[in-house]
């Protein structure tokens, strides 16, 4: 008796602050199964698509079957010195990640126009602990790659929900 009071109590103020569990992605039932193609066959953002797709309830596409294409028209990555410090050193730097896609329905209609998303982070970089930045620097990368399927799932999300 007390747990359920517990649960119930703590149910009635999750809800009394505006909390509410997000809704399933549009993209599952709307798409049938769905490839996800990029210039770079590699692509770790191609591949992070298409398992979040698969985890969002979308069939992954067959070879050789019609397939909704999720295409990643640009994929960018740059970085550029934020601040210096004396003697013209690099203190802090900025990594921008940028991406370009559509989504195309299996019958060739575009079903999400082409649409642009565009992260950054910044980090600072100290020359006396060098060995320490490649790899903050290579976890930023990971962690705007996260941001970015997110981001991206979103968009499709809210697009297809539109229509």
């Amino acid at each position: 008796m007390r747990n359920l009071l517990i649960v119930l109590c703590l149910s009635l103020l999750a809800a009394g602050c505006g909390f509410k569990p997000r809704a399933s992605l549009a993209v599952a039932t709307e798409l049938g199964p769905v490839a996800v193609s990029a210039s770079d066959r590699f692509s770790p953002l191609a591949r992070d698509l298409a398992a979040a797709l698969t985890r969002a309830g979308a069939e992954p596409a067959v070879e050789g079957e019609p397939a909704s294409t999720l295409k990643l028209l640009r994929e960018r990555r740059s970085s550029r010195p934020l601040t210096y410090e004396r003697g013209a050193g690099v203190r802090e730097y900025e990594i921008t990640y940028e991406v370009e896609f559509e989504l195309r329905a299996a019958d060739g209609s575009v079903r999400v126009p082409k649409q642009r998303v565009e992260l950054s982070r910044d980090y600072t970089y100290d020359a006396r602990g060098a060995i320490g930045s490649p790899a903050e620097e290579r976890l930023l990368d990971e962690e705007l790659r996260r941001g970015m399927v997110a981001a991206v799932m979103r968009r499709l999300d809210a697009a297809l929900r539109a229509d």
